[in-house]
This record gives C-alpha cells, structure tokens and sequence, in this order.
C-alpha cells in the first residue's frame, strides 16, 4: 500500500485518521449537526458495526419509518454508528436530507465524482487549506486505489480519505437507499444491499446480534413469502379457476369468452375492420 505525505495542514492531526481500520481512517465525518470529528478513536472506541446508508434527498421518499428505526437504532446502540453517505450532488439538498437525524455524515465537498460539482469559493478556500486530495470513485472502479480491508494498518501512517463517491461505490450502492454493514472486528463489509426492513423492531435485535458476530442473517421463510405473495395469488386463482372448470363443466370456462370480447372491443375503439 502506497505511502501519503500528511499534508502539511493536517500535521498535528492525526486523530482523523488514529485507528488502525482500513475503512475508518479513510473517513472524514461530521456529527448531525455540522461539527467535524476530529478523534476517530475515541468517536469509535466500542463500535462494531458501522451501518452505511448512502442516501440522497429524491431517494428518501417513503422512507420515513426507515429513518425513525435507524435514528432509533443509532441513539439506542453504543456498539453501533451509522454514518450517512449523500450521493446529491448539491449541498444544500444533501444538508437538509440529513440534518434533522442523529447520525454521522461524510463532509460533502469531497469533488465526488457522481456529477460534475458546482463548488463555491469558501468551500475551495476550506478544500485547499485541509490539503486534502480525496479517492474517487473512478480510481477504486479501475483498482487505481485499493483499500486492504481485512486487516489492520499502523494508525502513524496518513492515508488518502475515500470521498463520498469512492465509499458509494465500494458499497456497491447503484441506487438509493443503498445499505451495507461493515464489522469493525474483522475490518470488512459483511454485508451490502441489506434491505431497510431489516431495521425493522421485530428485526433488528436479531440481526445486530449476528452482525456483531461477523455473520450476516439469512434469509427467512417469512421474507420468501412476501417476495412471492402476488405470484402465489395468481397461481392459486389459476388453480381455482381449473377446478371449477373441471368439476362444474366447460359452461364456467368463460376466460375465452371474455378475452375475445376484449379483444373484439378494441379493435373496434381502433377503427380496426373486425
């Protein structure tokens, strides 16, 4: 793994980058509401999970029970963060889809490379005194940059920071919402594209239970059963229509009936010779 010079700005600062996760000292983050934390060990000292919800402001309609539960989940869990990964591309948009939640956020003027940035001048002014050149997306896409997850690294040694494009696409988050679940532990993505119910109250004790132990929770008989509800419905209407058929006589097979109807009834709103 290539070697940084800590830009000269952030000597003396090293608690941004002060664990020995590969993924976690590659994270710049802030709290709800706009402070930059600037002590990773300590922000993260009894965290084992680490929740990744990239999310964007158009994305989060709908999502009002996802948002209490994971709220709920980040305020109730010391062994738990969850840190919000904005794919907008303007930033007041992304501010307000998450200002109002008790979650950690990656700064967003990082240059992501979702979309071409309008940036103002204060935040190049910012960009430039941090010294900063983040990861983009492009560079872990073609394996320019890669990050050793699986083990850990000496925590005196500076890093380039993932933007919020590089963490998106090493989530493999192609759409919003986008979950993943990374284990501290072990140093690695357990778990990618973890639908929102899985926060759910009935759920998530369970499933923060195996996420703590490195697993990643299997996928229930009652999960199969709502993926399939509407074709098993169709099927049994189907299985019910031949029984009545067969039992009652050809008089109830009135599907060929109907279908010629129909077809009879729109030629005709067509102007169709019939």
């Amino acid at each position: 793994m290539p070697s940084y010079d800590i830009p000269a700005d952030l000597i003396g600062s090293s608690g941004l980058y002060n664990v020995g996760d590969p993924l976690l000292r590659r994270l710049r983050l802030e709290d709800q509401h706009g402070a930059p934390l600037t002590d990773l060990a300590r922000a993260f000292d009894e965290v084992e999970v680490v929740i990744l919800y990239a999310g964007s402001a158009q994305g989060s309609n709908n999502l009002r029970s996802f948002h209490r539960e994971l709220s709920s989940l980040a305020m109730r869990e010391k062994s738990a963060r969850v840190v919000y990964v904005s794919t907008d591309t303007d930033a007041k948009t992304a501010l307000a889809a998450a200002a109002q939640f008790p979650w950690l956020r990656m700064l967003f003027f990082d240059d992501s490379d979702f979309a071409p940035m309008q940036v103002s001048v204060v935040a190049e002014v910012v960009e430039v005194a941090r010294g900063e050149e983040f990861v983009q997306a492009s560079e872990i896409e073609v394996g320019a940059e890669t990050v050793p997850y699986g083990s850990e690294e000496y925590i005196r040694d500076y890093v380039r920071p993932l933007s919020r494009a590089a963490v998106a696409m090493s989530m493999n988050a192609y759409a919003t919402p986008s979950i993943s679940v990374y284990h501290v532990p072990t140093h690695r993505f357990i778990a990618r594209n973890v639908r929102p119910g899985a926060f759910s109250s009935d759920r998530i004790g369970k499933n923060l239970h195996t996420w703590r132990n490195g697993g990643t929770p299997g996928l229930r008989v009652a999960d199969v059963a709502r993926a399939l509800r509407l074709p098993l419905l169709v099927l049994l209407l189907a299985a019910l229509y031949q029984l009545v058929v067969q039992v009652g006589g050809q008089q109830y097979n009135v599907l060929p009936g109907l279908i010629d109807q129909f077809s009879w009834r729109s030629r005709e709103l067509k102007g169709e010779p019939i």
